[in-house]
């Protein structure tokens, strides 16, 4: 219980004391104590999904020191092990996804679906920099688990993430910066959401109109001065499309061309065949919208977002080989 709570709920770093006391947990902490949230939570995690990440570790000398990566190698990589590993490289930015940026000792981090794949990866990186090791974990990463819950009007509090269905009630302002803002309805009450621009989204948000069902996905973040609680949207599920009309003059069905105004209150006319109509006619826009999930670019996603390729996927099975080459250190 307490885990399910902590992937998508705030929980404070006290209560997470009296938990450890309660169960009589052995625990220790450096700081505020915040960590023992993530700690009490990853110990008490029932895996429905996993995945795998391997880490590969600097030798000691080498901590705080910028990583120096051979960037083709790893396009290579994903190239070479997709659909087994995810987010490694993002191919239109040019971008490398697996190094950290702190000074941690970790070189960098591949995820996927299973350790051969992991340990295959591992040998196409290339750098000129001698690593100490590598330890694969389970973890999950790329399950999309922290979106599960569906949110509601009391559970919207600032930092909750989850999920939420329902339909488009305005139409989407997009703001300085390209960001897209819109309000949906569900169970009678209206939810501000947020498309930032980095997503790649916000075109997909500023295209939706009044009457969307749209399920949605993302963070609470605290209100201010300009808005309430709103969701930061990480995904957009379109259930279904609202017709979206225009209105136009008339088209003459013997030419198939839009007949002119004869002037205010005059009707219609064809001026190719002097057919007449009295009024104007519903036109039928064409939507730029699919009914299908649009998730954030790559290089936008979060650790655990469900990347397009693990969409459907579920890793149930949790037992350990010995045989797998879950660590190695190097001998260098």
């Amino acid at each position: 219980e307490f885990s399910d709570l902590a992937l998508w709920q705030l929980i404070n770093r006290n209560n997470a004391k009296k938990f450890a006391k309660k169960n009589n947990l052995e625990y220790f902490y450096k700081g505020n104590g915040q960590g023992l949230v993530g700690a009490i939570g990853a110990i008490g995690y029932d895996f429905q999904d996993h995945t795998l990440e391997l880490l590969s570790y600097r030798k000691k000398q080498k901590f705080g020191k910028e990583r120096k990566i051979s960037i083709p190698s790893v396009k290579e990589m994903q190239e070479k092990t997709y659909p087994d590993t995810f987010n490694s490289f993002d191919t239109k930015k040019g971008r490398v996804l697996i190094t950290p940026h702190g000074p941690d000792p970790v070189f960098f981090g591949v995820r996927g679906e299973n350790v051969n794949s992991l340990v295959y990866a591992s040998k196409i990186i290339k750098s000129e920099e001698k690593l100490d090791g590598y330890l694969i974990f389970k973890s999950n990463q790329g399950t999309g688990d922290h979106l599960k819950n569906e949110l509601t009007f009391q559970t919207m509090k600032p930092y909750a993430s989850g999920k939420l269905t329902g339909i488009v009630s305005n139409s989407p302002k997009v703001a300085k910066g390209g960001h897209v803002f819109f309000k949906i309805l569900s169970n009678n009450n209206e939810f501000w959401c947020a498309v930032y621009k980095p997503t790649g989204m916000s075109v997909v948000a500023s295209h939706l109109i009044k009457g969307d069902k749209i399920t949605v996905g993302g963070g609470v973040r605290k209100a201010s001065k300009n808005f309430p609680r709103i969701i930061n949207v990480e995904f957009i599920n379109i259930l279904s499309l609202e017709k979206q009309t225009k209105i136009s003059n008339p088209i003459c069905k013997k030419c198939n061309k839009k007949m002119k105004s004869k002037g205010k209150e005059q009707g219609f006319q064809c001026i190719r065949c002097g057919k007449k109509s009295s009024k104007k006619i519903n036109e039928k826009i064409s939507r730029q919208l699919e009914k299908k999930l649009y998730l954030p670019k790559i290089s936008a996603h979060r650790h655990l977002t469900r990347p397009k390729q693990r969409q459907g996927i579920q890793n149930k099975s949790s037992n350990f080989k010995n045989s797998l080459s879950w660590f190695c250190v190097y001998e260098n």
